[in-house]
């Protein structure tokens, strides 16, 4: 019998994009009979419920470890995108979401959504014409799931494209001084790889008020910034370089990357609890420091083998992983096998 599933849409993030995708594309498929709902409870915007057969899931998007003790106590289970290994291993109602990233499909519910006031302007998204002729950099015409997905490059080439974070915007110390911190490495590592790269490396920084300031020299264009030109790019390099995000999270640069079969450079990631066998050394190299990353993208520049190598194991990892449809369906089968 097929499923029932019933999505209950209440908050406007990005972050459920990639979500939603998946379970169209398991109801178009027939793997599922889908609903969508207003949700008439009061949650965190990061989190939403889904209602699969009898069972009410929590998926918790936040770039935050912290779990929502309260709602994991009422749910049937609770699904995790920045899920600590410590946390997995204490609590038993906890199921790793893994790598996220923005990516839309169509959506004959949330194109009507434009006629409600408090969703138009995420509405428009999903809106094929509208998104393009409004140029919005994160929607349907910028980010549809056929172009968030390429196969592996034989040339070499990097790309590590990132925006600073105005640490003033923050009223915590430790925040402000993560961001200080956040800013300083990816500009120096802008300025590194542009003097010894040159035209194998694709850099920049996200133009704004607080950049401008910062590191003017490094800045591009609102127009080589835009989505749909930084997806194209991705289609031509091999190598992508991953800073650690906010609040110590995974950037969804990390999905992007793997979605584009590429060999990937992150910041440590061993903590986190991923699905399917995701680990350093056949999925992505790790450094702790920028010296440490510059003899690892010297260790990928020789040896080619080594580099397709990781990119073939991330276009495998996201054909049973992270395409949104089998991410989907990789947990329902969880589901399953814990209810």
């Amino acid at each position: 019998m097929i499923p029932d599933v019933c999505f209950y849409f209440h908050s406007t993030r990005l972050h459920f994009t990639q979500l939603i995708t998946g379970l169209e594309l398991l109801h178009q498929k027939g793997k599922i009979n889908l609903q969508y709902s207003l949700e008439n409870i009061s949650y965190p915007i990061d989190l939403c419920r889904v209602k699969y057969k009898d069972k009410i899931l929590i998926f918790d998007m936040a770039d935050s470890t912290e779990i929502q003790e309260s709602i994991y106590e009422e749910c049937d289970f609770y699904i995790k995108r920045m899920l600590l290994k410590e946390d997995y291993n204490k609590k038993e109602k906890l199921v790793p979401y893994g790598l996220n990233y923005s990516v839309f499909y169509e959506n004959r519910y949330l194109q009507n959504l434009i006629y409600k006031k408090n969703f138009f302007k995420y509405s428009v998204r999903y809106h094929p014409t509208l998104s393009r002729i409004l140029n919005m950099k994160n929607s349907i015409g910028s980010s549809h799931l056929k172009k968030l997905q390429a196969s592996p490059k034989e040339d070499f080439g990097i790309v590590f494209r990132s925006r600073l974070w105005n640490p003033e915007n923050n009223p915590t110390d430790w925040k402000k001084e993560e961001r200080k911190k956040m800013n300083r490495d990816r500009i120096e590592i802008n300025k590194i790889l542009k003097e010894q790269y040159g035209d194998l490396f694709s850099s920049g920084i996200e133009k704004d008020e607080f950049s401008e300031k910062e590191c003017p020299e490094l800045l591009i264009p609102d127009k080589e910034y835009h989505k749909a030109n930084y997806l194209k790019k991705l289609k031509n390099v091999s190598v992508g370089i991953i800073t650690e995000g906010l609040e110590k999270s995974i950037g969804w640069k990390l999905g992007e990357y793997v979605a584009h079969s590429m060999a990937i450079l992150t910041s440590p990631i061993d903590e986190f609890q991923l699905p399917g066998d995701f680990r350093e050394g056949a999925n992505y190299l790790v450094f702790k420091s920028q010296q440490e990353l510059l003899k690892k993208i010297r260790q990928l520049y020789n040896d080619s083998d080594l580099r397709m190598e990781i990119q073939q194991n991330n276009q495998e990892y996201y054909n049973e992983y992270l395409e949104p449809a089998a991410k989907l369906q990789k947990i329902f089968i969880r589901i399953n096998e814990k209810a």
